[in-house]
């Protein structure tokens, strides 16, 4: 009997690999996404406070002054509902990416944005959102024993683009600091990634992207994004 068992076990292995080679269910699909998010430095326009005293002219503003602006690290959240067929997929994908402000130098001066501070901070971010028409390819020779799928796409859409900023002194708003800008506008992105399938119906997806937009008034320049994501789809079985 253990002869038997000894040599059944390999047969069995191969007969699983076999019946569960990966063949991923074609039509409708849905899924979340969520990922990190880094902007790179751009230029801004504001209005800087006039003056950085201890009695703080709360009311003393400098408008129309531009200044480099770095941004600090956040992310995005989404998803998307698409069409698979063959080895590629077809999607709408809906997503929000913010980025808040980490400061913006004028000159030799440098405006930090701390939570909480004693004299002059700043408090402002970007926030985009976008919804985008992707398209992929899915490279099933790839490993595809392990289940892993490289793919890559591209996508095209609609990005509506707000930037709010505004400064404090000791804490307290300095209400002619206070700016809210919004653009309509284009965006692109281009994707590369790794697909993990838990079975034909159900997959992971981890990939970078990067986003560029059309040009932003108070940025002056286009808003472009780099994110690492993971995604979560499972076939709607329509």
């Amino acid at each position: 009997m253990q002869q038997i068992v000894r040599y059944m076990l390999p047969g069995l292995f191969f007969m699983h690999g076999v019946s569960y080679a990966l063949n991923p269910y074609p039509g409708f699909y849905a899924g979340i996404i969520l990922g990190g998010s880094y902007s790179p430095d751009t230029t801004i326009t504001f209005s800087e406070p006039a003056a950085q005293t201890p009695a703080c002219p709360f009311n003393l503003c400098l408008p129309n002054r531009k200044g480099d602006l770095s941004y600090s690290g956040y992310g995005n959240i989404g998803g998307q509902i698409g069409y698979r067929f063959s080895g590629f997929r077809v999607e709408l994908e809906p997503v929000v990416n913010y980025n808040p402000y980490q400061d913006i130098t004028v000159g030799n001066t440098l405006y930090r944005s701390p939570k909480s501070s004693t004299g002059v901070r700043l408090k402002g971010s970007t926030t985009t959102a976008m919804l985008m028409f992707n398209g992929y390819y899915d490279f099933f020779t790839f490993c595809e024993s392990w289940n892993l799928v490289p793919y890559a796409g591209a996508g095209v859409g609609y990005a509506y683009i707000k930037n709010d900023i505004e400064f404090y002194c000791n804490n307290k708003s300095i209400p002619c600091t206070n700016i809210s800008d919004s653009t309509s506008t284009t965006a692109l992105q281009g994707i590369l990634g790794l697909g993990y399938h838990l079975d034909d119906f159900t997959w992971f997806g981890l990939d970078y992207r990067y986003i560029a937009t059309g040009h932003s008034d108070m940025l002056d320049s286009n808003v472009q994004v780099h994110t690492i994501n993971l995604s979560f789809n499972g076939s709607l079985c329509l």
